[in-house]
């Protein structure tokens, strides 16, 4: 379970991970709090700030791919949590002066959407370097266990600073954490070599979208992954709405809720690592895709906080053993030079949640967030059944334990067509 933990500087990531674990999940869920309070608990203007970051996460992504092919994933990831440091601050300091409106909260949700896309696309990408590709779905796995205390004690925390003292101390919770974080990541020695350090951004932007346009295994799990977003991680964003209009608790109830969702990421993180590198992993990409489709529709049904808290936490292990799985695979069927870009797919698609959050928010307005979470349940089960023969055929690409590069053409595929 913890084979990572002996590769050089992977103990100094799991620590810099446990701390800069707030810059996602507890960031999206405060910033989503605070549209709702400027947009007076509307699920309409919550669902068009998902929209925005989700923009900004899919505009970025491709470039962030080419990033990390293109320089060392430990410095980008530097850069990266030294602007997410200085946002937490500013954003700490407006909301406690009440500088903050609704269409700059909306406007700023672009730019974390940017900063996703590159933290994302640099960490999966940093692991590789890190551990290989025989340790990878252990590697994944170990990074998220180490997000999970701030995802439990992280959200409940930042829902009692709220509820007591204001949001601007969640933001400012935020900040110290991520400031925490720094310094472990800079002890890393750089492991991993830089595969396309030549050339222009935006031409090897355009190889990486040709060459996934052109692999087939990449072109299933790409679209897979949207849909899976889409209608399923999209629940997230909703998770303020249904906390504060739904089941009608205060910010301490949504503490309560992202707690729920970090305690079923846990479990299944925890699963994932002990199982190690499966060969099976088109089959477990589908079984866990239908476990989480069913698991939601019963969230959205739901009117019991321990019941939703529970279910919740289900709804989390199923996706996130699902997502660990497709995130391994893609990187397992690109080859070297393109492992950046081939991450950065996901990235992509992973701002398909805001685009279902959006929907959820702006259909939920007249039909009910309860009743499009449900939809997006059902349409997770049929999707996958739909798509069963296509994912089971699925094939990695061959690796060879460390890495030779040097080349800015992709080599030309042998990935068996699905």
């Amino acid at each position: 379970m913890l084979a990572s933990f002996k590769a050089p500087g992977y103990k100094l990531f799991y620590v810099n991970s446990t701390f800069a674990a707030v810059d996602m999940n507890v960031r999206m869920a405060v910033h989503g709090w605070l549209v709702l309070e400027l947009s007076g608990d509307s699920a309409f203007w919550t669902g068009i700030y998902a929209l925005v970051l989700g923009i900004g996460q899919f505009l970025f992504s491709s470039l962030a791919g080419t990033l990390a092919d293109r320089f060392q994933r430990r410095n980008l990831l530097l850069v990266e949590g030294i602007i997410s440091t200085s946002m937490a601050i500013l954003m700490a300091i407006a909301t406690y002066f009440d500088l903050i409106e609704l269409w700059m909260a909306i406007g700023l949700a672009f730019f974390i959407g940017c900063l996703r896309a590159t933290r994302f696309t640099g960490i999966n990408r940093f692991i590789y370097d890190l551990v290989g590709p025989s340790k990878l779905v252990n590697g994944v796995s170990l990074w998220r266990v180490s997000n999970t205390p701030m995802m439990i004690g992280g959200a409940l925390v930042a829902g009692l600073l709220i509820e007591w003292t204001g949001i601007w101390a969640a933001y400012a919770m935020i900040a110290v954490s991520l400031v925490v974080s720094l310094p472990f990541l800079a002890m890393i020695r750089v492991k991993g070599t830089v595969e396309s350090s030549s050339g222009h951004i935006l031409r090897q932007t355009l190889e990486g979208l040709q060459y996934a346009a052109a692999n087939p295994s990449l072109r299933v799990l790409l679209t897979v992954s949207i849909v899976m977003e889409t209608l399923g991680f999209a629940f997230l964003v909703m998770i303020p709405v249904m906390a504060k209009t739904v089941l009608e608790v205060d910010a301490v109830g949504m503490g309560l809720l992202q707690a729920g969702v970090g305690t079923g990421l846990f479990v299944a993180t925890i699963i994932m690592a002990a199982k190690g590198d499966s060969k099976n992993k088109p089959r477990i990409i589908f079984l866990n895709a239908v476990g989480a489709g069913i698991a939601l529709t019963a969230f959205a049904l739901s009117r019991s906080l321990p019941l939703s808290i529970f279910l919740a936490a289900a709804v989390m292990a199923f996706l996130n053993a699902y997502d660990l799985t497709l995130g391994v695979l893609i990187q397992l069927v690109a080859p070297a030079n393109m492992r950046g870009r081939a991450v950065s797919l996901h990235s992509l698609a992973i701002s398909f949640t805001a685009v279902g959050g959006a929907v959820m928010g702006v259909a939920g307005e007249k039909f009910g967030v309860p009743l499009m979470v449900a939809s997006g349940g059902v349409g997770i089960v049929i999707n996958a059944l739909l798509r069963r023969g296509a994912i089971m055929s699925i094939h990695e690409y061959e690796h060879e334990e460390e890495q030779a590069v040097d080349t800015a053409e992709p080599p030309r595929d042998n990935t068996p067509s699905s």
